[in-house]
């Protein structure tokens, strides 16, 4: 019994030290990188791109001139810029900048463009992995703002929605008493119009810091989508076009000034759709490699270009697209005319990461990049064969040897070597705390 309790108190404090010792480890010597931000620049018509490194860079720091050594602006030939240069090559970026230097209007592709025309078309849509069905948690109840509140700003109702398996449920706000005709009204316009309980997804900007309100998107049962609007307190729905074979996935709805893309369509293949503001006609846009799962997105607008950068942990890519026209037909899909990818700094072996995969043969880790959900789950070394298992193979000797005239049992001994060679350094402190307790 003795034993048994011994190994039941070792097992929690192996999990415990399997999260505390790489935490504080990476807290203490691995200094976290953001992820590499790129572009393309309009004036040198390829992809630049600025990110932190680890260690020391004589370019950077030459062109740095001290400031920030560990920030790098390259192209994707591998030339260096200083931070000037860096915003001269993103004008659409830093137009603020180049309008207090004087190099506003620019004259690009043909066009003249001024500081209101690069305000109007710059935008930016962001579809991080976390931010997907299934990988954070469920909002029950969300806000269907009025689109016309009689007033310039929007307001929030007093009221909230949430779906369920039999339609569409209003509670108030404050009381969380039922609002029933409102669901009466919204659920009966619904299924008027074809709609199948449950939703699949809803897809909004539930927020009043945008210029107006345009409504939210449904995925019926049946994966068919569905535009609700409320307007002066009736639902307005439309069924938007779909191309054949389409499945939506997640719908990304952000309003601008411009008027002219309403947001983004994810559909079931992994394909990304603009969604136009007028009539809900979907363009597609080929981007290749993208893995929604594992991947951030962005979309970068600007007068001329679209580009879709997706990264992962380690590589980003920036896939670069003309501007679709406005009367670009529903359904077609547009090509990119040049890419880049990228492998990140933040990605690169050193000697901290490396002693960290030997020293740790697996880690407990709560939640990733890539959820928004609290998930414990393990990690192993990513050099486990090559580092963690020899070193975990010295520990489990040295204990053994340090025991081997002792008065333990041959079997104590056998499950404790075991679990020096099974869990490495977590396992050795785990014993070697409870043994002074002894």
């Amino acid at each position: 019994m003795r034993a048994l309790a011994r190994f039941c108190i070792c097992l929690p404090a192996i999990a415990v030290l399997a999260w505390a010792l790489p935490a504080l480890y990476d807290t203490a010597l691995l200094k976290p990188l953001d992820k590499t931000h790129i572009f393309y620049s309009p004036v040198l018509k390829q992809c630049i791109y600025t990110e932190q490194i680890r260690g020391y860079d004589a370019q950077a720091a030459e062109k740095s001139e001290g400031h920030h050594a560990d920030i790098v602006y390259k192209d994707e030939k591998g030339r260096y810029y200083d931070r000037l240069a860096f915003e001269a090559a993103l004008p659409f970026i830093y137009f603020r900048n180049m309008e207090m230097r004087g190099l506003l209007p620019l004259n690009l592709e043909g066009r003249i463009l001024d500081r209101p025309a690069i305000e109007r078309a710059r935008r930016v849509l962001e579809l991080p992995s976390r931010h997907l069905d299934g990988k954070r948690p469920p909002q029950n109840t969300l806000p269907l703002l009025e689109a016309n509140p009689g007033q310039a700003a929007l307001l929030y109702p007093t009221d909230r929605f949430r779906l369920t398996a039999q339609g569409m449920d209003f509670i108030h706000a404050d009381t969380n008493a039922p609002e029933t005709n409102l669901a009466r009204i919204f659920t009966s316009a619904l299924a008027e119009q074809g709609f199948l309980f449950p939703a699949r997804h809803v897809g909004g900007n539930f927020t009043t810091f945008k210029p107006y309100e345009s409504g939210i998107f449904l995925v019926d049962a049946q994966g068919r989508l569905f535009h609700l609007l409320r307007r002066d307190g009736r639902p307005q729905i439309r069924k938007p076009p779909l191309p054949e074979g389409l499945v939506p996935r997640h719908v990304l709805v952000s309003e601008s000034r411009e008027r002219l893309w309403l947001g983004l369509l994810l559909d079931s293949q992994d394909r990304l759709w603009l969604i136009r503001q007028d009539d809900l006609a979907l363009i597609g846009l080929n981007v290749p490699d993208y893995r929604p799962d594992s991947m951030d997105c962005k979309l970068i607008f600007d007068p001329l270009y679209v580009t879709v950068v997706t990264s992962d942990a380690s590589r980003v890519r920036a896939t670069v697209f003309d501007l679709p026209p406005a009367d670009t037909p529903h359904g077609e899909i547009h090509e990119p005319f040049h890419s880049f990818s990228h492998s990140m700094s933040r990605a690169a072996e050193s000697w901290q990461s490396n002693l960290s995969a030997t020293l740790f043969p697996f880690r407990l880790i709560f939640g990733s990049e890539d959820s928004a959900l609290l998930l414990p789950h393990i990690a192993f070394s990513r050099h486990w064969s090559r580092n963690a298992l020899p070193f975990c193979l010295v520990l489990a000797a040295l204990y053994a040897f340090s025991l081997h005239r002792s008065s333990f049992s041959r079997a104590r001994l056998l499950a404790e070597t075991t679990l020096v060679l099974a869990a490495g350094i977590h396992a050795l402190l785990a014993l070697a705390l409870l043994r002074e307790k002894e």
